[in-house]
């Protein structure tokens, strides 16, 4: 990974950046975030970045800009992940450094197990998944995406195994 990024806590107060973000993404990387077309990220950043007992991981590159984030919402006893990075970020390992970071939080907290919403063609997706060594089961949707679905338990011990914790933490981002 480049030098000066790193991950850093966000929330409501940081929307402008968050919003920024969001503008700087193509439709096509808001769509497999979202999955549906998103108007101006102002009206529904509010909301997700205020929601009670969330996780907001953001990562930020030397000129303070984010780059990709990261949300862990809590969903009766469950939380959802989901991962937005900047198209020009792609396929650098911010998503599954965030993914790994989450399932930390998610560890932390008690949640019972992760999920998260993709589209069946979505290989970057999949391979982020695939990456984090964490037994998963699908559930296809009737509609254009699937829920995965990992137990808490699964992830901590993941990231307890040396193999996955270099993979998840090699050219590591500081956290802060």
């Amino acid at each position: 990974m480049r030098q000066g990024l790193r991950i850093v806590r966000v929330d409501q107060d940081d929307e402008p950046r968050v919003a920024a973000l969001h503008r700087r993404c193509s439709a096509a990387a808001r769509w497999r975030r979202y999955h549906r077309a998103m108007g101006d990220p102002v009206t529904y950043l509010g909301p997700l970045l205020s929601r009670p007992h969330s996780v907001h991981l953001a990562v930020q590159d030397s000129l303070e800009r984010l780059v990709a984030i990261g949300h862990l919402l809590p969903d009766d006893g469950d939380a959802e992940a989901a991962l937005l990075v900047e198209d020009a970020w792609q396929n650098k390992g911010l998503g599954t450094r965030l993914l790994g970071e989450l399932g930390r939080f998610a560890v932390v907290l008690g949640v019972g197990e992760v999920y998260g919403l993709i589209h069946p063609d979505d290989a970057r997706m999949a391979a982020i998944l695939h990456r984090a060594g964490v037994p998963m089961r699908t559930v296809p949707d009737t509609g254009s995406a699937s829920t995965v679905r990992a137990r808490t338990r699964d992830i901590g011990l993941a990231l307890a195994r040396p193999s996955t914790r270099e993979h998840f933490f090699e050219d590591a981002l500081p956290t802060c």
